[in-house]
């Protein structure tokens, strides 16, 4: 037999102490360790334009009208603040987890005016052509505000990576690497809304005392929409960075609520049928269907195995609730009139941070 000399392979032999080779560790546990996580992000959404309705007609230009705003309203900004605890695992390998969620803060707000033409008193109402104070005006002013937050329990089973590669380094040590996977999640829970919202209507005639003519209407929503999320997410997570989306849907029951109040004076009408003085107030409530949903489209970057930045895009949509340009009611015919047909769509641009512990 020919001798063999043992040198060349001293160099491949793990050093003492080393009884085996290390084992592989979960990446559900580097990024996901298995305890606290929480994240923050800044919203700046705008959202879509308000019912739009006739407010005014100008007699002096033909066919001329004022209506409520129906340009888009300036971007707006939020938060989205979650923190949440894991639950463990569950029999299949899975991590569990309930979170808490706040969306909102968003706060909208618009003014806007009329003057008649050639400087007269041309404005007349179609909302009541009596309404003392309104009709024969020279200006009309309007404002609107509106806002929007939510909050959200939610319990989420969310699949885990694969094992990770372990490489041996030239130096004969070991690291560890997660292998890219696809993590899809479900999320389920219950979730509140409320949107406010608020109009006002102002008329008045240059250089008259409003003492002698004026109107004043004003108008409040308040809609709470109580629903169950149901939804899930998808994400692509890689060593160092992730993409994915993440939707819910939650069909809700809205309790919404309006209240009105016009006051009106016109001391240099005329005629026996043409009132000085008129005013009233009407408060309504009416339960019915109602949706809120979202959807975040959104890229981060893993800086540390339990902490990234992420940017996204997001769109979200409510509906079945009483908005405050759809319930004009000046002419006060109906006292039972609640318009809770109203919707609302806002989307924008995010960007914040996840971390666990």
């Amino acid at each position: 037999m020919v001798d063999v000399v043992s040198g060349p392979l001293d160099g491949m032999f793990i050093d003492e102490g080393f009884d085996e080779m290390p084992f592989e560790a979960s990446s559900g546990r580097w990024f996901w360790n298995g305890g606290w996580y929480v994240g923050g992000e800044s919203l700046w959404m705008g959202r879509s334009i308000n019912n739009r309705r006739d407010i005014a007609l100008d007699t002096s230009y033909p066919d001329v009208t004022y209506t409520t705003f129906a340009q888009p309203f300036n971007v707006a900004p939020g938060a989205r603040a979650t923190i949440g605890k894991s639950l463990g695992r569950d029999y299949l390998d899975r991590d569990r987890a309930v979170e808490f969620v706040y969306y909102g803060g968003m706060a909208y707000n618009d003014v806007s005016g009329w003057n008649g033409g050639l400087g007269g008193n041309t404005l007349f109402t179609p909302l009541d052509p009596l309404f003392p104070g309104f009709n024969a005006a020279g200006t009309y002013t309007t404002s609107f505000n509106s806002d929007f937050n939510s909050w959200e329990w939610n319990y989420k089973l969310r699949r885990r990576l694969g094992r990770d590669k372990l490489i041996m380094s030239p130096d004969g040590s070991w690291t560890k690497h997660a292998e890219r996977g696809w993590l899809p999640a479900l999320i389920v829970g219950p979730r509140l809304a409320n949107v406010n919202e608020g109009f006002s209507l102002t008329s008045s005639r240059p250089g008259i005392a409003a003492s002698d003519f004026g109107g004043v209407y004003n108008i409040n929503t308040q809609n709470w929409l109580l629903g169950l999320n149901v939804g899930g997410e998808l994400i692509s997570q890689n060593e160092f960075y992730y993409w994915g989306l993440r939707g819910r849907a939650a069909p809700a029951l809205s309790f919404a609520s309006t209240s009105q109040a016009a006051a009106g004076v016109n001391t240099t009408a005329t005629g026996p049928n043409t009132p000085q003085f008129a005013s009233f107030t009407d408060a309504q409530t009416k339960t019915a269907a109602g949706f809120i949903g979202d959807l975040t489209l959104f890229a981060g970057w893993q800086v540390t195995p339990n902490f990234s930045f992420q940017v996204g895009y997001d769109f979200l949509w409510v509906a079945g609730m009483a908005t405050a340009t759809r319930q004009f009611n000046l002419d006060d015919r109906d006292n039972n009139a609640i318009d809770v047909g109203g919707q609302t769509f806002y989307n924008g641009l995010s960007f914040g941070f996840n971390g666990s512990w």
